[in-house]
This record gives C-alpha cells, sequence and structure tokens, in this order.
C-alpha cells in the first residue's frame, strides 16, 4: 500500500461513494432553526439556544457535526485545496495555514489574524495572564515561559511538546505520508483523516467494479 496519496485522485473518487450527508440547503435550514435570532418584546433581538453538538451522522462516528450533518473528514466541509491539506477551508479554498481566513492588517505581514485584526507577533490573540508579560498563551491562561510546560515524551528529550506528546524533531518521523500532511500518523504511515478517505475511495472503486460486472452480464432484451 503506498503511503503517499494524489489528493487530487482521492477527492474525485470520493464523490463516487454516495456519502449519506444532507445538502448544503438543508444544512443551512437547520442552522437557521438552532441559531436564528428574534424580536422579543420590547424589540430587543434574542439568539435561541444552539443545544448540545450535533454528532455526525457516519455509523461509528461521534465526531461533531461541522456541515450536512457530517465532520469534517466524512465530507461536512469544504476541504483546503493545497495539495496534501486535510484542514477545513476557511477563504479562497485555504486554511488558515495555507493563506485562507481574515490575515494580519500590519503593513507587510501575511500571517493568520489571531484577534484584533493582527497575528500574535503584532499583539492578536490572548496574552499571558502574568503580571507584565505579553507574549502569547499557550496553555490555559499563561505563556510557555509562565505555564506549565509540558515536554516532549521521547526518552532524555526535554524539548517542549509541540502537539501529540511529542518536539518537533520527533514528530516528524511519525507524520502523516500523505502530501504534506502533518498530523500525527496512527496506521499505515496516515493520519485518521487520510486513512479514513483511503478506506472511502477503495469502497468507491470496488461499487464501479460491481456496477461494471453487473453491466456486462446484463441480457438486451
Amino acid at each position: 500500500m503506498e503511503a503517499a496519496l494524489d489528493i487530487t485522485v482521492l477527492d474525485a473518487l470520493l464523490d463516487l461513494t454516495g456519502m449519506p450527508c444532507s445538502t448544503d440547503s438543508e444544512s443551512a435550514s437547520s442552522d437557521q432553526e438552532h441559531s436564528s435570532p428574534h424580536r422579543t418584546k420590547d424589540g430587543s433581538r434574542h439568539h435561541r439556544s444552539r443545544g448540545a453538538p450535533i454528532a455526525c451522522q457516519v455509523s461509528g462516528c461521534g465526531r461533531r457535526a461541522r456541515r450536512g450533518n457530517c465532520c469534517l473528514g466524512h465530507g461536512g466541509a469544504k476541504v483546503c485545496k493545497a495539495e496534501g491539506c486535510g484542514n477545513a477551508a476557511q477563504t479562497h479554498g485555504l486554511c488558515k495555514s495555507h493563506g485562507g481566513g481574515a490575515r494580519c492588517t500590519k503593513p507587510g505581514c501575511d500571517k493568520s489574524s489571531q484577534g484584533q485584526g493582527l497575528c500574535r507577533t503584532h499583539g492578536g490573540g490572548k496574552r499571558c495572564s502574568h503580571q507584565g508579560c505579553t507574549k502569547g498563551v499557550q496553555r490555559g491562561s499563561k505563556c510557555a515561559t509562565h505555564g506549565r510546560i509540558r515536554v516532549c515524551s521521547a526518552e532524555g528529550c526535554g524539548r517542549m511538546d509541540r502537539g501529540g506528546g511529542m518536539c518537533d524533531g520527533h514528530r516528524k518521523a511519525r507524520e502523516c505520508k500523505a502530501g504534506d500532511c502533518k498530523r500525527l500518523s496512527h496506521a499505515t504511515n496516515l493520519c485518521k483523516l487520510h486513512l479514513r478517505r483511503q478506506e472511502r475511495v477503495y469502497v468507491g472503486v470496488i461499487m464501479l467494479e460491481i456496477a461494471e460486472s453487473a453491466t456486462s452480464l446484463s441480457i438486451p432484451y
């Protein structure tokens, strides 16, 4: 099995699998029912409660539904069009990492806005609650210096945990092999997202083969 996937081919085949997600119009109607504001007797606007998050409707999946009653991995949102990326698209078909979403308003800066129209470097996002510290928050309400820092779980390594219990150096050996994906792999050198997509592609291919076989065996009148 090849770990490196052709994402373009994957996307084309995924359309043939017929996942039972509802349409965008159905999703939009559902969203309006949960979140549309209405006027109270005094004329003020009041938003209805959204209630509990809706789980993905795909059997066996407990992730939160994004759109069409499905999670991101099962087609519930547009995926970033950058090759090998499985993040949700923000604007222009791109995720924040690849240029989508709001950008920093400082001249010459193209980093993602973290709040107030600014990136972390220029003051956007939450700041450390330690008196006199202006660094960005890492965990809880503290920066890496003043908060409880997690270290890499690799034996003998004292570097900072950058996700998945490992530092940047030790993460690379376990990164997903699909394109430029940086998620940690869990099986066959693929992250959970790309593993699910690959499984759906195989199902689609099998369905096509069955359909072709049935067509070739059909007897004309």
